[in-house]
């Protein structure tokens, strides 16, 4: 009998081939078989009745929940319009803080910083921290409908930015301490109502004003933990000339304002400049009032002391003057007032004086 010649390699591997396909097919038609023996056991435990019988009691409720509605729509429409008003108005009502009282206070042995950028730092963080950034706030919050708050608020940064500004002209600081405050310039002069969106970007993302402001109060923190602040008595003259200029600028700027609008009707803007004025009033009272500690010698030796006080006093009448609601009556009405020619009353008189010592400081200074 003849023996059987061996299988070759090939033959052999297609064999084995065959096999694994053979197992490979045993196996996913068992998971398939297993999977659907799970899915009829799944399927004989549901019911159809108890679907049908929540549907339709879920149906029964949203019917009883609209004719709820259809009878009690009045109720409804008072209640929801009761809560927004007391939310709103409430709300508005406990955010609000125009606040003149808390001043900085000059502190003791400091000599090595300038205590007007460091004033200007708590400004920010008076507002920006302390209080709550009203001018950029959505529907959401209450704050959102205030109208005086944000105007004060803003008035106080852009007098800040200004003598971020000023102080540029010092002789005595290192150009890194010049781009500290330039930096703060800058993020001060960012819009005060961006939240999360910007207008300029086609509404996307954007950082909101707060997150600016902090950024340039650590600027103006930076820049004297840098060196050791030495004033000269020529930059007195420069800075007080830049804040002369700001500060008759928003005079003439109020002054039109009621020149064109004494007397309407219906005067919703004045409020607007009103307190505007009286923010940057604020916080050029207390600016002066650290500028005079820094350059107490410069002052002295013009002998500009008693115009400074004056200075000063003007400055904090026109930031403490606070009527019960803002007019912008015609000046010759006997029954209306016009708070706003009543304010410049007081900024006039602050920025002769400012011119005053402007003129006194810079003579004493060429003397020199």
């Amino acid at each position: 009998m003849a023996k059987k010649a061996p299988k070759s390699d090939t033959s052999q591997a297609k064999e084995e081939t065959y096999q694994n396909v053979i197992r490979g097919k045993f196996c996913l038609r068992h998971s398939v078989e297993k999977y659907l023996q799970k899915a009829r056991q799944k399927l004989n435990g549901f019911s159809w009745r108890k679907t049908a019988g929540c549907c339709r009691r879920l149906w029964h409720k949203i019917v009883r929940l609209t004719q709820f509605v259809s009878d009690a729509w009045k109720t409804i429409l008072f209640c929801g319009f009761t809560f927004l008003t007391v939310y709103y108005l409430l709300g508005s009502i406990i955010s609000e803080k125009i606040d003149t009282a808390q001043v900085y206070t000059i502190p003791k042995d400091v000599s090595e910083i300038s205590q007007t950028a460091d004033c200007a730092a708590f400004l920010i963080r008076r507002e920006v921290d302390d209080k709550m950034w009203t001018a950029n706030l959505p529907f959401i919050f209450p704050a959102a409908i205030l109208d005086n708050m944000p105007n004060f608020q803003i008035g106080i940064i852009n007098a800040v930015r200004d003598v971020s500004a000023a102080l540029k002209q010092a002789q005595n600081i290192s150009e890194v301490q010049r781009e500290d405050l330039q930096k703060a310039h800058k993020l001060l002069s960012y819009s005060p109502y961006v939240w999360l969106q910007s207008k300029q970007d086609g509404f996307g993302l954007a950082p909101s004003a707060n997150t600016q402001y902090r950024k340039a109060a650590k600027s103006l923190n930076k820049f004297n933990l840098r060196q050791k602040f030495i004033p000269a008595s020529a930059d007195l003259p420069k800075i007080l000339a830049l804040l002369s200029r700001k500060l008759k600028k928003n005079i003439a700027e109020s002054e039109s304002y009621w020149r064109e609008h004494d007397g309407d009707w219906f005067d919703f803007k004045a409020d607007d400049v009103f307190y505007y004025n009286r923010g940057y009033a604020f916080a050029l009272w207390q600016i002066c009032k650290t500028l005079g500690n820094d350059y107490k010698k410069a002052i002295l030796v013009a002998n500009a002391y008693e115009d400074w006080t004056y200075l000063l006093s003007s400055l904090q009448q026109a930031a403490e003057f606070s009527p019960f609601y803002v007019r912008n009556g015609n000046p010759q009405s006997l029954t209306a007032p016009n708070h706003l020619l009543a304010q410049n009353y007081f900024l006039v008189r602050a920025l002769s004086a400012l011119e005053k010592i402007c003129n006194l400081t810079e003579d004493t200074a060429d003397a020199d």
